[in-house]
């Protein structure tokens, strides 16, 4: 737990956001589709192994909204489609993304590997079973086959401005671990969950109930919880 703490920090303070055009490009000999779920409104991440040099898109960009930044992709839909996404990388290996929308199973973030590090039959069985571990925990129920904890919450971070709670850690096999956190923002203006600084090694995928957090009331008895949300993460290979 103390080297999660250690990394969870690092990514909370590490560097800014930069923004990076989605190029379009002639595309050939893509591999079999990876499907990704997508939510309209939300913002999705997808991580590849090596930096990202051409994108092509069928749709128009007032339906989907699409940045680049070194070896991620960033995805906000804006409305309900259906469409193929085509990524090729600085190393010549291209992906054949089958975005598929979905307001209940879609994380906001997700790791991408390469086709010959595992068959795309494989990756798109791993891909689903992520995105039924991060369903388990958006409704609050026990991933099939973990084992919980039973962790009294843990504060990882506090800066005095956003502070960052442990509440469930599941154990599953072969070393993966599946985390529900508490994002508690403790300034009086609202923040913005930063999703896109998390570099947690192992990371599979993130998801959040909500990316902004409402300012703080000077009375947090007397209003709804706004300023508080739900994160889930699921991470293997960690070992502490």
């Amino acid at each position: 737990m103390k080297l999660f703490k250690k990394f969870f920090i690092l990514m909370i303070v590490s560097g800014l956001f930069l923004t990076g055009q989605a190029n379009a490009s002639s595309a050939s000999d893509y591999s079999d589709e990876i499907p990704l779920r997508l939510k309209t409104g939300m913002i999705t991440e997808a991580e590849f192994p090596d930096k990202i040099a051409n994108v092509t898109k069928s749709v128009a960009s007032e339906i989907l909204q699409i940045e680049t930044l070194g070896n991620r992709i960033f995805l906000l839909p804006r409305e309900s489609f259906n469409s193929r996404l085509y990524v090729v990388t600085q190393d010549n290996v291209s992906y054949c993304l089958h975005l598929i929308m979905d307001e209940f199973e879609a994380p906001t973030r997700i790791k991408i590997n390469k086709p010959h590090q595992q068959t795309n039959e494989e990756q798109s069985k791993d891909t689903a079973n992520t995105v039924k571990l991060i369903k388990a925990l958006l409704i609050g129920r026990q991933p099939a086959g973990a084992i919980s904890s039973k962790l009294h919450p843990q504060e990882i971070f506090n800066n005095g401005k956003f502070r960052v709670i442990i509440d469930e850690v599941y154990e599953l096999v072969g070393g993966t671990k599946a985390f529900v956190l508490t994002f508690e923002n403790l300034v009086d203006k609202p923040v913005i969950v930063p999703i896109e600084h998390i570099e947690l090694p192992g990371l599979l995928a993130i998801s959040v109930d909500s990316q902004i957090l409402e300012a703080r009331p000077h009375d947090t008895s007397k209003k709804p919880s706004g300023y508080t949300t739900k994160a889930y993460m699921v991470v293997e290979g960690l070992t502490q």
